[in-house]
């Protein structure tokens, strides 16, 4: 590599070819998932591209990796939690009036609509500390805000939610 960036497509090019399998590889050793890996190690490009400005030559290698890896634990954090709420649910209805089940499901509907109309900037919050479980202060870190400004985001969300369903979430 060159030390000074002459083009940034070119750049990102030559970092993508020779890092691509090694992301890849290792994205799958810890998935387990040749699929999964392949849509995580282009996750980890974009962030790259999103980030190449505050990218040093002599780190982008470890930059990757660590992308790779801090993706690969919310996507895991990410299915844990929608399992855990699966499973609540199912578990809960086993013994439920099929009226029951209905509300339920009727309940879902709406509350993924009005999440849909919530901010996109407070809904990623919202998404992100409640779906993918992240502290406030792994979200300011993310997403290169202060805390105050996640909580407000969070709090907007709520609010919306509030008013839409009548009800805390």
């Amino acid at each position: 590599m060159k030390k000074h960036r002459i083009d940034a497509k070119t750049w990102f090019k030559d970092i993508f070819n020779a890092n691509y399998e090694y992301i890849r590889n290792y994205l799958y050793y810890l998935s387990g998932d040749m699929e999964f890996a392949e849509d995580l190690v282009q996750d980890v490009f974009l962030r790259l591209w999103e980030k190449q400005a505050d990218v040093k030559e002599e780190t982008v290698s470890a930059f990757l990796f660590t992308i790779a890896k801090n993706n690969f634990l919310k996507s895991r954090r990410r299915v844990k939690n929608e399992l855990k709420f699966r499973s609540a649910f199912f578990d809960n209805t086993e013994n439920k009036s099929p009226e029951y089940i209905m509300e339920m499901k009727e309940f879902d509907q709406k509350l993924q609509q009005v999440i849909s109309e919530i901010p996109e900037k407070s809904r990623t919050v919202f998404l992100m500390h409640r779906i993918d479980g992240m502290s406030y202060s792994e979200i300011a870190g993310n997403l290169q805000l202060s805390v105050k400004a996640v909580e407000k985001r969070m709090s907007r969300a709520l609010a919306v939610l509030n008013e839409k369903l009548g009800k805390k979430i």
